[in-house]
């Protein structure tokens, strides 16, 4: 293996597909209602903390560029890096690792590989008995890990690290977590070329922001909470309303999305940073994530005073007991109280459901249906549960011998496995079919074009529509 001290470091989301690539959500971008490519903060996070140990960073998100192999071989060249960090995601991950067995066959031994992602918690020690041109795994937050791995701290002492020694490879224990968000220095986004993330409603650059990390919920389907230790920590409002005025003035951007699993779970913290916004006077454009027991009249009117447009709900279901066997520790009769908040203080609401669960039936997908249709967000999706390894569902998908189909071959939009009634060709026809029929509601297309405040806007809304209406009639 490589020196573990390095001095340039390539940083990439490989030329491998367009999917979100948080170790939350691997989806791919196709397969959502909103198709919005985010920026890597991640990545550009990590890269900051390098650029303060005195590393020069690059970034490249290939899929976003639109960038193709053979531009990434042409960087590995002219940049020359002696670390190569790729983020790997679980459809991804075969083609992913092959990024960096590249880059050892460009660049030599001298360079340290380094594959990152929620993935190489369950099957990263699998993927380095596979590929020795992968060095090291990662998963969790690695800023503070990278930066002591450049320090030339031992390999066993990092937490949650991939590693060989003597020819085994081990898996050092732990999920790595920052407990000073405020440490991390801000995200290097002159690193990014930000006019790739928009919006797809306005077309304006957008960003995303990390307010806060972690998640108390033990959902069977989410790494989340496993992978940041149930816990949530915040940063200062302060710092918060520092990045924003840094990315109004120094990127021009105004639309955000503060990236949280609870980001509206602690009552005192929203309403300080809402009311630091209001204070500064910044004029922006925000949307986040919510649990439908963690919003209020008074979050939801300080929200919208301070910008935010949207608010995302992870409703899952409309049958409590397929809720409880999820383990997502609500009441299916809150989502709609969430939605009515939000809706009296002029907050859009989109939901997420999650089907294909071992319990479901076609009873039960009819329930969330019905349920889809009485909420009657402004933006919804209905997604597959995709046993990402690692998680409970992936156990449990193993265990009752329920996978059908190959998962790097699926996704969030096709079936990976049946449940115990449901073959894995029902879910995805049933999607198809759910997705259709909520879309092509009159009213609903109405009132979308209503809303859209703008004929630009509006334009955008139908050109959505048009693109993902065709994606679902040629699946």
């Amino acid at each position: 293996m490589a020196q573990t001290r390095f001095h340039k470091a390539l940083l990439i989301n490989p030329p491998t597909g367009l999917y979100r690539r948080d170790d939350r959500c691997q989806c791919k971008v196709e397969d959502q209602t909103v198709q919005i490519i985010f920026p890597p903060i991640e990545l550009a996070s990590i890269a900051a903390s390098l650029r303060a140990a005195g590393v020069e960073p690059l970034i490249r998100d290939y899929p976003a560029m639109g960038a193709r192999w053979e531009n990434y071989l042409a960087d590995l060249r002219a940049f020359a890096p002696d670390l190569v960090l790729a983020n790997v995601t679980t459809a991804t991950a075969e083609r992913d690792f092959q990024a960096l067995v590249a880059a050892r066959e460009t660049l030599g031994p001298g360079v340290l590989t380094l594959a990152k992602g929620e993935y190489m918690e369950a099957l990263g020690s699998e993927a380095l008995a596979r590929f020795p041109e992968i060095d090291l795994g990662l998963h969790g937050e690695i800023e503070q890990v990278i930066l002591r791995l450049h320090a030339g701290d031992p390999l066993e002492a990092l937490p949650a690290l991939n590693w060989r020694s003597d020819g085994e490879v081990r898996l050092n224990p732990g999920h790595p977590l920052v407990e000073d968000l405020d440490a991390i220095p801000p995200p290097a986004r002159d690193l990014l070329d930000n006019g790739l993330y928009r919006s797809p409603e306005t077309g304006n650059p957008l960003t995303v922001i990390h307010g806060n990390r972690g998640c108390p919920s033990k959902c069977i389907f989410c790494p989340a909470g496993v992978m940041s230790g149930f816990k949530i920590r915040y940063r200062e409002p302060a710092a918060i309303v520092a990045e924003i005025k840094d990315c109004i003035d120094r990127h021009g951007i105004r639309e955000f999305l503060f990236h949280g699993d609870t980001f509206t779970i602690n009552k005192k913290w929203l309403l300080e940073l809402c009311d630091r916004i209001i204070a500064a006077g910044l004029r922006i454009r925000w949307g986040c994530n919510s649990r439908v027991d963690t919003i209020d009249d008074e979050r939801a009117a300080k929200m919208k005073a301070a910008g935010c447009w949207v608010v995302a709900f992870g409703v899952e279901t409309g049958n409590q007991a397929i809720l409880d066997y999820m383990r997502k520790g609500q009441q299916v009769e809150r989502a709609v109280t969430a939605a009515q908040t939000c809706r009296r203080h002029g907050l859009r609401v989109h939901t997420f459901f999650v089907i294909g669960t071992p319990l479901e039936t076609r009873a039960t997908l009819a329930e969330t249906y019905a349920f889809a249709r009485r909420l009657d967000p402004d933006f919804f999706d209905f997604n597959i549960a995709y046993p990402l390894p690692g998680t409970e569902l992936y156990e449990i998908a193993i265990s009752e011998g329920l996978f059908e189909q190959d998962p790097a071959a699926t996704g969030y939009g096709s079936a990976a496995v049946r449940t115990r009634e449901l073959t894995s060709r029902d879910l995805t026809d049933w999607r198809r079919r759910a997705l259709l029929a909520m879309y092509l509601r009159p009213g609903y297309i109405a009132r979308t074009l209503w809303r859209a405040g703008s004929p630009r806007v509006a334009l955008n809304y139908l050109r959505a529509g048009a693109r993902r209406f065709r994606q679902l009639v040629t699946n």
